[in-house]
């Protein structure tokens, strides 16, 4: 498997879509946090890792600003793995969320604090 991280190819705008698996442990309970992903690219540090409230955070960070978008993910049915997409661009950068066996996704969009 490649690293999730090498699907985001663009600092200023982008999208990556992607699915954990499951038996991953992002999505074992157990599991006190896990990272998903990390990626440096330009300017910009993109993460995404599953905290120990088993809420997943996406973190674009950059000089001037960081966004952080949260999804909490207690409640799905994650057992056939959960299906993640992520964007991002000048205004806004957004994570959405879906176990394998919903319709349609849960999106958060990322709140702009300045540094």
């Amino acid at each position: 498997m490649s690293d999730i991280g090498d699907l985001i190819q663009e600092e200023a705008a982008g999208e990556a879509e992607f699915t954990v698996e499951s038996g991953s442990p992002a999505l074992d309970g157990n599991v006190r946090e896990a990272p998903i992903l990390y990626r440096l690219i330009g300017e910009s540090r993109f993460r995404l890792v599953r905290n120990n409230k088993f809420e997943l955070i996406f973190v674009h960070l950059t000089e001037d600003w960081m966004r952080q978008a949260k999804v909490d993910l207690s409640g799905l049915d994650l057992a056939r793995g959960l299906n993640v997409r992520l964007t991002w661009g000048e205004k806004e950068d957004t994570l959405s969320v879906k176990a394998a066996s919903e319709a349609g996704y849960r999106t958060a969009v990322a709140v702009q604090m300045d540094n």
